[in-house]
């Protein structure tokens, strides 16, 4: 008689560890083995491939002033008179 009790009784988990399993502590489980793969394949491809529009750079080096005019006339923000004459001042030397 108490067999029967207790085997009605958990019959709605089925056997014990398998039946808990299917509720939310299955998916705890699969979020878990989800997780633990994808840091499985980050650490097999590094972090550089996931990150793919950055590069890991040092300090970038800072544009010079002749640069940046170039830039400017490339794009067409500047006209060439414009660029001559700047890029003749940027290449006077300082009076002192």
């Amino acid at each position: 008689m108490i067999i029967s009790v207790m085997h009605r009784h958990l019959e709605a988990f089925g056997f014990f560890p398998f039946g808990v399993l299917s509720g939310l502590s299955g998916l705890l489980l699969l979020a878990g083995f989800v997780l633990l793969l994808v840091w499985l394949i980050r650490a097999i491809l590094g972090q550089a491939a996931w990150r793919h529009g950055f590069a890991p750079t040092g300090a970038s080096t800072p544009e010079s002033p002749l640069d940046i005019l170039s830039r400017r006339f490339a794009a067409g923000e500047i006209t060439s008179e414009d660029f001559q004459k700047a890029r003749d001042v940027l290449r006077e030397t300082p009076k002192t």
